[in-house]
């Protein structure tokens, strides 16, 4: 499989969208009721669980233990490790998780901004074959995204429908290496257009193994769905047969293809 066509995230965007998540889910922290930090927000976890999740994924990304757990093929260790590490925060005062989130995400941030731009294009061993480094650096944009739409339906919060473009990118892009290896020995093309964020469409050939973002999408099949619904359903959250009967998603030509394409879209 050649995945040279596929372009290498850049260092300028993956850091500045970490950070501009983690601002946002500060602004929303912080106009909640310390009582709403024990609702409950996805199976087994709570809204204080959920903030420990990324406080100690930061952590460990600066201290240099995350990085072994998340370069095998499997995320049992990486699930097991996270298991204990919320645990450890996850009864804290409030305003200690706050502390953390703000501190930790900070010194993240910097660890981002000065890797050398050569090594978010180096690829390494990963949970999704051999990747960019940068993709390594870039889920956790998508991972604070996601887990704060689940806060936020949790608390009776509508999903955001703006600055989701990042992510939706995010997820655009890691396909190439995540979803088309599942589809080995399928041919054919598939174009993904996102409506509602400044996104361009990316079409995947099945058959070469690659993904390219392109101005103007040809393929035997086109899927077009809103990008926030888009990131979510590749989260796990939604299911995109739903979407596509709410008329949300929207598939022209071989739709055979398009559907086996979403069931190979899983993003964890």
């Amino acid at each position: 499989m050649s995945l040279l066509a596929t372009p290498a995230p850049q260092r300028f965007e993956v850091a500045r969208s970490i950070g501009a998540e983690r601002r946002s889910t500060l602004a929303l922290l912080r106009t909640l009721p310390a009582t709403a930090f024990d609702a409950p927000a996805t199976p087994g976890w709570r809204v204080r669980d959920v903030v420990a999740h990324l406080i100690t994924l930061d952590r460990a990304a600066v201290l240099g233990t995350l990085l072994p757990l998340a370069l095998g093929r499997s995320t049992d260790r990486l699930e097991r490790w996270n298991d204990r590490a919320v645990r450890s925060w996850a009864d804290r005062p409030v305003p200690a998780l706050l502390a953390g989130l703000e501190v930790w995400g900070r010194r993240f941030g910097w660890v981002t901004r000065t890797i050398p731009r050569r090594l978010y294009r180096t690829r390494i061993r990963s949970l999704w074959g051999r990747t960019p480094f940068g993709l390594v650096l870039w889920i956790r944009a998508y991972d604070e995204w996601v887990h704060r739409q689940d806060i936020r339906r949790a608390l009776g919060m509508a999903d955001e429908e703006v600055d989701v473009a990042s992510v939706a990118e995010f997820v655009l892009h890691v396909a190439t290496y995540d979803s088309l290896p599942r589809l080995d020995g399928r041919t054919g093309r598939v174009a993904v257009a996102l409506r509602g964020a400044p996104v361009l469409p990316w079409v995947y050939d099945l058959g070469a193994g690659t993904g390219t973002p392109t101005a103007e999408p040809d393929g035997d099949a086109l899927i077009s769905v809103p990008a926030p619904a888009f990131v979510m359903a590749a989260a796990g959250r939604d299911p995109f047969d739903a979407l596509r009967a709410a008329e949300e998603l929207r598939i022209e030509g071989d739709a055979d293809l398009a559907a086996a394409f979403l069931d190979a879209l899983r993003i964890v």
